[in-house]
């Protein structure tokens, strides 16, 4: 650890000494330039007196000398900043494509892993956890910024070597027979295997953790049967939190342990499985946080939902995939329904990105990276709301009007729709001629027309008046800001969605309402 902090001090002390070596020379440039201009323009004046020329007219050679200079210094200084500047703009830019490219490659791999992940759990939320775990024990040990950085990203992908074990093993609810789980052992080779040899510091890192986090500090470990510090310190730590998260989660072998009864065993192998400092400091670490800080948040739901916001937000704001779908992911583990997760995490995350896009805080490229995070999470969320559920119910047709490309609101509409057993049709970018020619080829039972943008209002209305005009008893309901803000609740057979969570009790009581009248 002391190396680890002094590597990072040497680095602060060699970024400083190359500034001060610039301005030093700099400055060194500067006072020659002043004396050569200095020694010609006594040269100048010289060469005035030798010609006939009177003193004064020396004089003048020499202010008008000495003023040339100093407003050619003063010009060279200034393209020498602008130059300096734009360096080191470039060098800023060039450190963060680097480690946009490093994350976007762990992001890689670590998809891998999460299908691994989902081959054994419903949301693969572990994966998240882990990185979690680790950084918060190294961070409690002191480990510098930059490594903790890595490890974030880096200890989730610990177990991805067992893509490359057989379903039949990996999934077996009961104990594995002793050729089984030599088969099993052989994942942390594989996942070293897979990630080694990477540029990326991240994939480096990671490559250690998939080879050493099963190992033991008494050396009883494998794949290599390390011992004690020849452990690398990455691979301790994650020991430490892979265990502690497996043994307070569900198996298919087991349910999980108590918080407590997890500490109690993993104490008894200090010294044996795990390094000892390390599991102090982490014990410190759940004695700090709790030893179930979930269970805390569970018991409190307004807690849990402000918590996962502020995750997935800040996800979204820094163009962290894994960072959002494993706030989501955690937040499905600890209760939070998919409906509550559209409603009250990622549609409030979204507005907050708009504000800050409006503010010009949030550049361009960054909105178009949140909106592609969002998509994918959604569809994430989407095969998990509809996993085994058949479309039994009544047609829907969801249509996004015309020249409004923001359509991840209906998107959510559509998925809790699907979810609930509607048969849905979903289409985008609709003219008022094309919404018309949909409805008499789809024959849907119900409309739900979304817009967002407010430029969008005047496709909307037009949209509408063809609808009723083509045909009139056909239910609608509207949804998103473009549509909700100046129309009443309820409008001649339309209803307008004021929350997304009110997606299949608004469709319900709009179809229950259209039959009842056409009973009558």
């Amino acid at each position: 650890m002391r190396k680890l902090a002094g590597a990072a001090g040497d680095g602060a002390l060699t970024r400083n000494g190359s500034t001060l070596k610039r301005r030093s020379s700099r400055h060194g440039s500067h006072a020659l330039a002043l004396l050569r201009w200095g020694l010609l323009g006594v040269a100048a004046a010289a060469g005035a007196i030798i010609a006939g020329g009177s003193l004064i007219v020396a004089g003048c050679v020499v202010v008008l000398a000495l003023a040339a200079t100093a407003l050619g210094s003063r010009l060279a200084d200034r393209q020498r900043a602008v130059l300096e500047g734009e360096i080191d703009a470039r060098g800023i830019e060039l450190k963060r494509a680097l480690s946009e490219l490093e994350i976007a490659q762990a992001e890689t791999v670590q998809r891998l892993s999460m299908a691994v992940e989902f081959r054994d759990e419903d949301t693969g939320a572990h994966i998240e956890r882990i990185g979690r775990f680790s950084v918060m024990l190294a961070e409690h040990i002191g480990m510098d910024t930059e490594f903790c950085e890595r490890l974030k990203h880096a200890a989730p992908l610990h177990d991805v070597g067992k893509v490359a074990i057989p379903d039949a093993i990996l999934l077996k609810p009961g104990p594995l027979t002793p050729e089984e789980r030599a088969i099993v052992e052989t994942h942390a080779e594989e996942g070293h295997r897979l990630v080694r040899g990477s540029s990326s510091s991240i994939l480096d890192m990671a490559a250690t953790v998939a080879l050493s986090h099963q190992e033991k500090w008494d050396g009883s470990g494998y794949p290599r049967g390390l011992k004690g510090e020849t452990i690398p310190i990455e691979g301790r730590i994650v020991a430490v939190a892979d265990v502690f998260d497996a043994l307070t989660s569900d198996r298919v072998y087991r349910k999980a342990f108590a918080v407590e009864d997890a500490i109690q065993m993993m104490l008894e192998q200090r010294g044996r499985h795990f390094d000892p400092v390390l599991l102090d400091a982490f014990m410190e670490v759940l004695g700090r946080t709790g030893g179930d800080s979930r269970a805390a948040l569970r018991s409190d739901p307004a807690a849990l939902v402000e918590s996962a916001l502020e995750r997935f937000a800040t996800a979204l704001e820094r163009g962290d995939a894994e960072m959002a779908e494993g706030a989501v992911a955690t937040a499905i583990e600890d209760g939070l329904s998919p409906t509550t997760l559209h409603a009250e995490v990622i549609g409030p995350a979204l507005r907050r990105i708009n504000v800050l896009a409006d503010a010009g805080q949030v550049d361009a490229e960054r909105e178009h990276r949140a909106t592609t995070i969002t998509r994918r999470v959604l569809a994430t969320l989407y095969r998990y709301m509809t996993g085994g559920t058949e479309p039994t119910r009544q047609r829907v047709l969801l249509a996004g009007v015309e020249g409004d490309e923001h359509t991840l609101g209906l998107q959510m509409v559509h998925d809790q729709l699907a979810a609930a057993g509607f048969h849905t049709i979903f289409d985008t970018d609709l003219s008022a001629e094309r919404l018309v020619a949909m409805v008499e080829s789809q024959s849907p039972d119900l409309v739900v027309l979304g817009a967002t943008l407010a430029a969008s209002s005047d496709s909307v209305d037009l949209a509408l008046r063809d609808l009723r005009s083509n045909h009139p008893n056909i239910p609608i309901v509207l949804g998103g800001p473009a549509v909700g803000g100046s129309l009443p609740r309820e409008r001649g057979g339309m209803r307008v969605l004021e929350r997304i969570d009110e997606s299949v009790e608004a469709v319900e009581e709009q179809l229950a309402s259209s039959a009842s009248a056409a009973s009558v």
